[in-house]
């Protein structure tokens, strides 16, 4: 079935699989409807961008409240689980902007039980709540950001904004992800569903920051995609 509404179509600049993608704060990736975490959770990927804030992964279970979230709170980057009411977090320290500098970030984040640990580039940091013994958690996984359908309490995610950057070399469960494989190529479990979040009352210019290596600056050719258009969200904000 075509899940795109092509009267509402924008495009977005898709870079090769390697390089990955490029989100512009009102795009968006469905990877997973129904993804599980079965105690372990592992995510790896590189992160490109001069963006303060923004979203870049979410799980969310309704019931019971339970939700994973990595994203960018005032230029630090925080990883967030929150199983059955209980929240706990790991987060950078970096000065100024050492994450937001348009330079490529490695990062893994892994959940482990308890255990919380967050790697970027060669810094690590670990976090383990004693609360928590197990975790079995059901529920889609969204990518930089979210459908209006959804509206993540402030326990889950604190940006009000989605990701405005690039992603490459995302991993998740070590089920590597493909930006540009078709959806009936059999790897529809690995290609995320990209939509498209609108408003009319969003700024017809944005702010949003080029990068020198990005498709526009360097002629590299890229594909279209279109994305399913919605309402806007109260409250959410874009750039």
């Amino acid at each position: 079935m075509d899940h795109f509404d092509y009267e509402n179509a924008a495009s977005v600049k898709r870079l090769n699989s390697l390089e990955g993608i490029q989100f512009d704060g009102r795009a968006y990736a469905l990877y997973d409807p129904n993804f599980k975490i079965n105690t372990i959770l592992t995510i790896n990927f590189q992160i490109q961008t001069f963006a303060h804030d923004g979203l870049i992964l979410w799980i969310g279970d309704p019931q019971p409240e339970s939700s994973f979230t990595v994203e960018i709170q005032n230029r630090q980057l925080i990883a967030r689980a929150v199983v059955d009411g209980q929240p706990f977090s790991v987060r950078t320290d970096f000065v100024k902007n050492r994450l937001c500098d348009g330079i490529w970030h490695c990062v893994q984040v892994r959940l482990d039980g308890s255990l919380l640990t967050m790697k970027v580039d060669k810094r690590q940091f670990t976090k383990t709540e004693p609360r928590v013994n197990s975790i079995d958690m059901r529920g889609p996984l969204f990518i930089a950001g979210y459908s209006d359908k959804y509206s993540p309490p402030y326990l889950s995610v604190r940006s009000k904004t989605f990701f405005v950057g690039n992603l490459r070399s995302l991993r998740i469960n070590d089920q590597q992800v493909d930006w540009l494989a078709p959806r009936n190529s059999g790897l529809a479990a690995a290609t995320p569903e990209f939509h498209r979040y609108t408003t009319t009352a969003a700024a017809a210019t944005s702010n949003f920051r080029p990068f020198m290596n990005s498709p526009a600056n360097i002629r590299r050719a890229f594909e279209t995609t279109t994305f399913r258009a919605s309402s806007v969200s109260h409250g959410r904000k874009f750039p």
